[in-house]
């Protein structure tokens, strides 16, 4: 019995960690980062990889910071911006080191803020709101 409940705690534990939901706020977003570097990295620029990890912020405002963006319409034109922005930064390359993280709560929930330095010396942070349970990329500042 007891084998049975420590396999299913098991299963449930790495059902969590596969779909994003597990870990401390900076784990989570530590993951997302990493996926978007890896999804804004690509040299045809086909930035699709990046859908469901940036949050919209187009002109619709009942959508604002309240969903994931996706790879059609409008929302396509954010995820080449959002990547454009974190190619630019990675300058080429994918290194990058995790300076500081913070929470600062605003209107739109709580923004989870990883501040980054990169290779050729420029720094940025990248904050995160949690929209269905994925933290979403809303700013890079």
């Amino acid at each position: 019995m007891k084998a049975v409940i420590r396999n299913s705690m098991l299963a449930a534990a790495l059902g969590l960690v596969a779909c994003g939901g597990g870990g401390t706020p900076q784990e989570r977003v530590d993951r997302n980062i990493s996926k978007l570097v890896q999804a804004c990295s690509d040299k045809q620029g086909d930035y699709s990889g990046a859908a469901g990890l940036v949050a919209y912020n187009g002109s619709d405002r009942a959508r604002k910071y309240k969903s994931l963006a996706s790879a059609e319409g409008e929302d396509r034109s954010i995820l080449n911006k959002t990547c454009y922005t974190i190619s630019k930064l990675l300058d080429g390359g994918k290194s990058y080191t995790l300076v500081k993280f913070e929470e600062e709560a605003e209107s739109e929930g709580t923004w989870y803020v990883q501040h980054m330095k990169f290779p050729n010396g420029q720094e940025a942070a990248l904050a995160f709101l949690e929209i269905d349970g994925t933290m979403a990329l809303g700013d890079i500042d």
